[in-house]
């Protein structure tokens, strides 16, 4: 098999980011808060642009078959959901005393805001998960893992979800927005994607659940970063390092297989 070089996954960037940036960037020129009438459909469509641009790309005629299979029984999807809520999860509680009274009443009060749990699912599956999964770990990362290891793939991969982040911060309505850009939020905004995208990586090649379980992970993280308290630049530091710790912890399972021993023929007599 032809192994693609970065140059055939150009045609991907390109299109994604003309999907993404250009309506984006118009948006931020007009200052509008990208949460209501008009803007929030033409923002929407644009933050599909990872997804939309694999599926141009496969209507295109790029139907390779990817290395990365994902199959329907196994413990990808309570791996998936834990790895992806433990971070926030665990950040809320160290900094709140462990007071899950509090926590649990500050999750209710976000999801009644957001039209109730059905509500809090459909916008926690579709601003993200769905609307990017299928281009970031559907079709980026399977190709990139074609020619580069699992270092080298996060490195691309993590450097190209953080380059495509950097529009939202000049959008109104959005979080990224909130935290700026030039600032130790922002910063760390950046570091946590890569992490994230070896999560990514573990729970769909390592656990073999396809980019499903990469959809889970990132909703999962969404969900549960959006119901527990915004602790600022501190709540920021700590989950960073809770998260790095994550994807150390699950870099420690991803065992190479052993060496086949080799077979040494008995002499002849």
């Amino acid at each position: 098999m032809v192994k693609p070089g970065l140059p055939r996954l150009l045609p991907y960037a390109v299109v994604c980011l003309l999907v993404s940036w250009v309506p984006w960037l118009v948006l931020a020129v007009q200052g509008v808060d990208v949460n209501h009438g008009a803007a929030q459909l033409v923002f929407a469509v644009a933050a599909s642009g990872p997804s939309l641009t694999a599926l141009v790309l496969w209507l295109a005629g790029d139907r390779r078959r990817a290395r990365m299979r994902g199959k329907l029984v196994g413990v990808w999807p309570v791996a998936a959901l834990g790895l992806g809520a433990a971070a926030p999860l665990l950040t809320a509680v160290v900094l709140h005393g462990g007071d899950l009274s509090y926590l649990g009443r500050h999750a209710a009060t976000v999801v009644a805001g957001v039209g109730g749990p059905l509500g809090a699912l459909a916008y926690t599956m579709v601003s993200g998960p769905l609307s990017e999964e299928f281009g970031w770990r559907g079709y980026l990362q399977p190709r990139l893992r074609d020619r580069f290891g699992r270092t080298a793939t996060v490195a691309v991969l993590g450097a190209a979800w953080g380059l495509w982040h950097v529009p939202l911060f000049f959008l109104v309505g959005t979080g990224q927005h909130d935290k700026g850009l030039f600032t130790v939020q922002g910063l760390l905004f950046f570091v946590m994607i890569f992490p994230i995208t070896y999560l990514a990586l573990y729970v769909s090649e390592r656990l073999r659940g396809g980019v499903w379980a990469a959809v889970l992970l990132h909703a999962a993280w969404n969900f549960t970063d959006a119901v527990v308290p915004d602790d600022g630049v501190r709540g920021a530091a700590v989950e960073t390092v809770l998260l790095l710790a994550v994807a150390a912890l699950a870099a420690l399972t991803w065992r190479r297989p052993a060496p086949r021993p080799v077979t040494v023929p008995a002499a002849s007599t």
